[in-house]
């Protein structure tokens, strides 16, 4: 068992603070200040910070090594904080006819954009990220499945940087996340749907929670409600959804390579949180402020992630991952547009 040795946990802590003060000036950024003026996710602008210290040459050496732990364990611990927003009492109390359309729509998004992937010519990376972030909730599950994917040393499976399809499969989910949004409520009013409908429609197939709250709100008040509950649930699907990624032998594990354990730490710290929030009675401001630190800590490894990636590289080659995340928002709405008619 290795003995605890202060002066090097010392020495690592003054290497990665640099970049982690980068990274958290970022996402302050993009949190408090270009967030509250731009009409686009606060998330997808921490991203473009990041690419853009990237693709400028912006970042200093003395920050590369707290830019890329920022994109790990805060990450990580992003996801578990996130547990913290969802009640299992409160998604049962939806119904069957609700949850079933959830179930039905996440895993059909899921696997379908795996299938499509090759005719998209996509690799299997970047179509299993852009594939866990349609059909869960965007940059969140995207970035849960590229520390799933991520073997340890910051590649894939293939031996991959893992920064690039990561970048490219959060660009593509937010793109077309911010599409359904403008989208959804409009399609929902020409179809003649009552509040109720068009809110679980909208919960259904839209990537983000600020997405899919910013839709629900230009329907109603009630579609508002159904939205954000349906949301919710899609979001607790993405345990089961990491869990298939690694199952499914997407997770990198050469024999030299240490084997990940099937159930990553920050997954069982996601149900745990989904468990204490569901047996605990946490006042309201108290989950008002968490839900405030979740975000910063999301976008804070936001920052890091794109500071991975050049730009220029990702506009050459992103366009069939975005293609892709196209067909998968289609299928997504699709198929639970017709749950919602079928069954309610």
């Amino acid at each position: 068992m290795p003995q605890f040795d202060p002066e090097r946990w010392a020495d690592r802590g003054y290497e990665i603070l640099p970049g982690a003060v980068l990274a958290f000036v970022g996402a302050v950024a993009a949190h408090r200040f270009l967030g509250e003026w731009l009409p686009v996710s606060g998330l997808l602008i921490a991203i473009l910070i990041g690419m853009a210290m990237r693709t400028f040459g912006w970042v200093p050496r003395w920050g590369e090594t707290g830019l890329r732990w920022a994109a790990k364990f805060p990450l990580r611990l992003g996801i578990v904080l996130l547990g913290l927003q969802l009640s299992l009492i409160d998604v049962l109390g939806l119904g069957w006819e609700v949850l079933l359309i959830v179930v039905v729509t996440v895993a059909v998004t899921f696997i379908g954009i795996r299938l499509l992937g090759p005719l998209f010519r996509t690799d299997r990376t970047t179509a299993a990220l852009v594939a866990t972030g349609t059909a869960i909730c965007g940059a969140s599950a995207v970035a849960a499945a590229s520390a799933v994917l991520d073997r340890g040393d910051g590649k894939d499976r293939q031996e991959r940087d893992i920064g690039a399809p990561t970048a490219t499969a959060l660009a593509v989910v937010t793109i077309w996340g911010t599409a359904a949004m403008i989208a959804l409520p409009a399609a929902s009013a020409a179809l003649g749907l009552g509040e109720r409908m068009a809110g679980i429609w909208i919960g259904a197939s839209v990537h983000e929670v600020g997405q899919v709250v910013a839709a629900g709100g230009m329907v109603g008040a009630t579609a508002l409600a159904a939205a954000t509950m349906v949301k919710l649930a899609r979001v607790l699907l993405l345990a089961p959804a990491v869990i298939a990624l690694r199952l499914g032998g997407d997770a990198a594990t050469k024999e030299k390579a240490k084997r990940p354990p099937i159930m990553p730490w920050f997954v069982l710290g996601f149900l745990a949180a989904v468990a204490l929030n569901s047996a605990a009675d946490i006042p309201s401001e108290t989950a008002d402020f968490l839900s405030q630190v979740t975000t910063m800590v999301i976008m804070f490894a936001m920052v890091g992630i794109g500071a991975a990636v050049n730009l220029r590289d990702l506009l050459r080659t992103g366009t069939p991952a975005l293609l892709l995340g196209g067909a998968g928002s289609l299928i997504a709405a699709g198929t639970a547009l017709g749950g919602v008619v079928v069954l309610l």
